[in-house]
């Protein structure tokens, strides 16, 4: 077999995919990091690999792929189908979930994920430093876009909106865990992987909590999180939730945001 070489970082929520993907699936792979924080993911060695300049990127057999749940059913393909189901309704059942994961959850932790972690890493910075490392940046119109993001105000606004989402994705889930053992079918899937992202990042975020309202959802996120390729996929910084989180600060705007929507109606699949 090829060898496997994954280009990502270990913040990344679509890494974190994959990772776990690799894991379950026992296949060996080479870890090439790009450290998002010194931008090298935006390196002209980097963009000659992945000209989007995003992680996760995935060489294998001479190929680059990436998009990460291409990789994960690319992955899949190579250890022989062992996490897609075997009927085609449950199949489409899991591809359904890696889209919604991609297209919903994965937008929807970007802003908590930057207004609480990233802007308070780049806080604790020393200013001439954090500038320093601004100039290495080569694109000077993103460059200008994350100065200004990493200078604006809390945006209080697009966290609440998260945390609804949120409450909605959990519902969503709890909804099909009423007819399977796991999200697309009785037996764990590429379903489950894109979604243990989700829960490591609730983790992370100090919102766990959001789970309580929907008893299959937390059960199946405590299996998920007993799983040994959960922990493999966390890396070698396994604190939870991260350190620069505001936990006060989470709380008020879980109740701030569940306040204004208190509805426990659930999305249908």
């Amino acid at each position: 077999m090829s060898a496997i070489e994954l280009f990502h970082e270990w913040g990344s929520i679509q890494s974190f995919k994959v990772r776990m993907c690799l894991a379950e699936l026992g296949l060996p792979w080479t870890s090439q990091r790009v450290d998002l924080s010194r931008f090298e993911n935006l390196d002209a060695a980097y963009l000659a690999l992945n000209p989007k300049g995003l992680v996760p990127a995935l060489r294998w057999n001479g190929n680059v792929f990436d998009e990460s749940s291409d990789i994960n059913e690319l992955l899949d393909d190579i250890a022989n189908g062992a996490l897609l189901p075997a009927t085609l309704e449950e199949r489409a059942r899991a591809r359904s979930w890696t889209r919604y994961e991609d297209e919903v959850v994965h937008p929807a932790v970007r802003p908590p994920t930057f207004n609480l972690i990233l802007k308070a890493r780049v806080a604790k910075l020393d200013r001439d430093d954090f500038m320093e490392l601004m100039t290495r940046h080569p694109l000077p119109a993103r460059r200008d876009a994350y100065l200004a993001a990493a200078n604006a105000p809390f945006d209080r606004a697009a966290v609440l909106a998260s945390i609804r989402t949120f409450r909605s994705v959990l519902a969503r889930m709890e909804t099909a865990l009423t007819s399977t053992t796991w999200l697309a079918s009785d037996n764990f899937s590429l379903a489950d992987v894109a979604m243990a992202a989700f829960v490591d990042r609730l983790d992370r975020l100090a919102m766990e909590g959001l789970l309580t309202p929907f008893p299959l959802a937390a059960k199946w996120a405590t299996h998920i999180r007993m799983r040994s390729a959960f922990a493999i996929a966390q890396g070698p910084d396994k604190t939870r939730p991260d350190p620069l989180v505001d936990i006060g600060l989470v709380a008020g705007l879980r109740a701030e945001a569940l306040g204004h929507n208190t509805t426990t109606e659930m999305e249908p699949l």
